[in-house]
């Protein structure tokens, strides 16, 4: 999807600068229009598409903020890397459980991981 210039405009004016100041999921979503019901797909659909236009935008469980720092930029990808690699490990497990149980259908995807 894609979303208009100012509506990026509106988000990133909203946005706090730095972790410190982030500001939770339902609040900017109320504060943009979006719904703020648990999941925000509309508010996390303009912020991934922001993030896609080049704005640095953090997450964390405190919410969501500008990027200010060298710190907070290595601290958001460590934990996209980490979220990521999560999603390998549970991947890889369906995969060896399949393999395990049907010898006889065994898929031929290879395992991922994202650290060597």
């Amino acid at each position: 999807m894609s979303y208009s210039k100012s509506e990026i405009n509106k988000l990133i004016a909203t946005l706090p600068k730095g972790k410190s100041s982030a500001i939770n999921a339902p609040d900017l979503a109320m504060k943009l229009g979006y719904s703020s019901l648990p999941n925000q797909e509309e508010l996390r659909a303009v912020i991934r598409f922001a993030i896609d236009s080049g704005f640095l935008i953090g997450s964390g469980k405190s919410g969501y903020w500008l990027i200010d720092s060298i710190e907070e930029i290595n601290e958001v990808l460590d934990s996209l890397e980490s979220r990521a690699q999560g999603v390998c490990d549970r991947r890889n497990k369906l995969l060896e459980s399949w393999n395990n149980s049907n010898p006889k259908k065994q898929s031929v995807k290879l395992h991922l991981n994202l650290k060597p």
